[in-house]
């Protein structure tokens, strides 16, 4: 029986911070599709789903196929049971976060078939299988890092066009399918809709300006609080409370919801109106 459990800090100088969120995006990613982040794996599809967070996928790992069940306790662990093969056993991925920081641990618990325990050749094994996983777990750490660098970057340059109000550079964020769900609005589908329908509410404001409050990173999106700051159209500004939901498309937002009570904005020019 091989048995091997090592922890590898998440965050350390020179990378940008990642928050336990953003790794279990990435193990999320990993496990649905291993390619990009384990070296040694040459195939890997999903077969079945049994549930939202059990499947079984089929995997060939260092030219020999198998199959394993993958079970996501969300947040916390991907667990692998090897189905068939040479090699049974069991694989964990466990986000830890203690007084050192936040850590990814992997661990495994593998038995050769035909190999007695505690000979030299399980020992070579287990050894060439350790530095795989050491391999796959930096690689992962850095897809991860690379999955995050990638996100900031959309959702910052999305609002600074938000804020540029630059309709043409605006429509040019989203995805041919894209959606977005602006407050009480109909939603708009299509860089066309959203366009026109944004504009439409550009244009009874002189200005606006977000400030991020609060963020949470999830597998496929993003949740930002936010405090936007309108400018009216006489110059008066109000401030409102606002919680959007971003969901990126590579290096475009393929979604976005948008909660926010925009009355306020025109609070005082009904106000005028009606005094006139």
């Amino acid at each position: 029986m091989i048995q091997v459990s090592r922890r590898i800090p998440v965050n350390g100088p020179g990378h940008p911070v990642l928050t336990r969120s953003d790794v279990w995006q990435g193990l999320v990613m990993k496990a649905d599709n291993a390619l990009p982040f384990v070296p040694a794996m040459t195939y890997c599809e999903v077969q079945t789903r049994e549930s939202k967070n059990v499947f079984v996928r089929e995997i060939e790992f260092r030219g020999e196929r198998c199959h394993e069940r993958v079970t996501l306790t969300p947040e916390t662990q991907v667990r692998f049971e090897r189905l068939d093969g040479s090699v049974l056993g069991t694989i964990l991925n466990d986000i830890e976060e203690d007084a050192e920081g936040l850590g990814l641990r992997f661990s495994f618990t593998l038995k050769l078939d035909g190999i007695a325990d505690g000979s030299p050749e399980e020992k070579a094994y287990g050894e060439i299988v350790e530095k795989d996983y050491l391999k796959a777990v930096d690689a992962t750490l850095a897809a991860i890092r690379r999955l995050k660098t990638d996100r900031d970057a959309v959702i910052k340059r999305y609002y600074e066009t938000v804020d540029s109000m630059d309709l043409d550079a605006f429509k040019g964020m989203h995805s041919d399918g894209a959606r977005v769900f602006f407050a009480n609005f109909p939603p708009a589908e299509g860089p066309d809709q959203i366009a026109g329908a944004i504009g439409q509410f550009w244009s009874t404001i002189g200005g606006l300006k977000h400030t991020f409050v609060n963020r949470w990173d999830h597998a496929n999106e993003t949740i930002l609080e936010v405090a936007v700051d309108y400018t009216r159209l006489d110059g008066s500004h109000v401030v409102l409370p606002c919680v959007s939901i971003v969901k990126p498309e590579g290096d475009k937002v393929g979604e976005l919801r948008v909660f926010i009570d925009v009355a306020p904005i025109y609070a005082n020019t009904a106000e005028t109106a009606a005094a006139e």
